[in-house]
């Protein structure tokens, strides 16, 4: 009897435990109401500053650099000597070619006076006419072998000449690649140059706002370095290519030359556009609120329960668009205004009771 008594208590503590282990805590969830997006309305953009005109500067021969003359953010005028190699080995060849020349000019001289010498002998037939066709030769190569003198001189000049790099524009040095005294090749960058006080900027903006983007369009910009004034800017170039992050570039000049703005500086760009009435509405939802399996893609929305504060979470599959900067286009499976949970979707399944989280 005291058996039986024994047995029935520990069936009974067995169904209890049971019982326990299968009510399951209510999990509280993220969520997010899903809204239709529209291009409508102002646009902030992240955007940087930069030289309007902007080249890596390099010597055309080669040589040891000697000198820089200016410092980083010094302002250079159009046409001023940067810097220079040492250019002896240049001088001499200039010199050279110049002196070769010279020797050319007296031969020419000498072959012209034999020429016109013989020219009047053979007028008065007291010189054969090969004498005055090997005259006239003569004279004739001189000519060409001065003007090939004077072409030598031209360029051992130029070559002397492109050891001085100068400023192809008002601007100043934004950064040095080499050092004095150190060897430079043809065509190596020595220096970056800037325009001074001509200043663009640059920003990215997703697919579907390039094409609501007009040349002309005016944008208010911010610079966090300046403080709270604003700048008003027109959109100068528009991109039409993208490098694969779903982005275009923007081109933006300032409307007025301001000192204060310089290359590098980070700012805000703020675009207003106006509603289209062909465009169409997009409902996006962040990345993180799609799942994914062998049946396909699916969320889960929310719906409400009879009990206060307690939502049940329900499987719905969805057909995915394009993956935006803020989310996954929904083409299939959703309605505005739907209730979605945006994490945690390993823990759900379908008809499980969740509560909200505010934050």
């Amino acid at each position: 009897m005291k058996l039986y008594i024994g047995v029935i208590l520990l069936l009974l503590v067995v169904s209890c435990n049971n019982k326990q282990e299968k009510k399951e805590a209510i999990r509280p969830v993220f969520y997010k109401k899903i809204v239709e997006s529209s291009v409508a309305g102002k646009r902030v953009f992240a955007g940087v500053s930069q030289a309007k005109n902007e080249a890596k500067l390099s010597f055309k021969v080669g040589g040891t650099l000697e000198r820089i003359h200016f410092k980083l953010g010094e302002s250079v005028k159009k046409g001023s000597v940067i810097a220079y190699l040492n250019s002896d080995d240049y001088r001499i060849n200039v010199q050279k070619a110049e002196a070769s020349k010279k020797n050319t000019e007296i031969q020419l001289s000498s072959a012209k006076s034999g020429f016109n010498r013989i020219e009047k002998l053979y007028a008065n037939n007291n010189a054969s006419l090969s004498d005055f066709e090997k005259a006239k030769a003569q004279y004739e190569s001189a000519k060409a072998m001065l003007k090939t003198a004077e072409s030598q001189v031209k360029a051992a000049q130029n070559q002397f000449n492109y050891t001085r790099l100068k400023a192809p524009f008002n601007g100043s040095v934004s950064k040095i690649m080499a050092k004095e005294n150190e060897m430079i090749g043809a065509g190596m960058p020595v220096l970056m140059f800037s325009s001074y006080g001509n200043t663009e900027l640059r920003t990215q903006v997703p697919e579907n706002i390039i094409k609501q983007v007009e040349l002309g369009q005016t944008v208010n910009i911010k610079f966090t370095a300046v403080g709270d004034k604003t700048f008003e800017g027109v959109v100068s170039e528009i991109g039409r290519s993208t490098s694969g992050a779903s982005t275009y570039p923007l081109i933006i000049n300032l409307t007025d030359k301001y000192e204060e703005i310089l290359p590098g500086m980070a700012c805000s760009i703020e675009m207003v556009f106006k509603e289209d009435e062909n465009a169409s509405q997009n409902l996006i939802i962040p990345s993180d609120a799609v799942a994914h399996d062998k049946g396909g893609d699916f969320v889960y929305t929310l719906k409400s329960s009879n009990e206060a504060g307690i939502f049940i979470a329900t499987r719905k599959t969805v057909t995915l668009g394009k993956l935006t900067a803020a989310g996954y286009e929904i083409e299939k499976g959703l309605n505005a205004n739907d209730t979605i949970i945006t994490a945690g979707l390993s823990f759900m399944y379908d008809g499980r009771k969740v509560r909200l989280l505010d934050k």
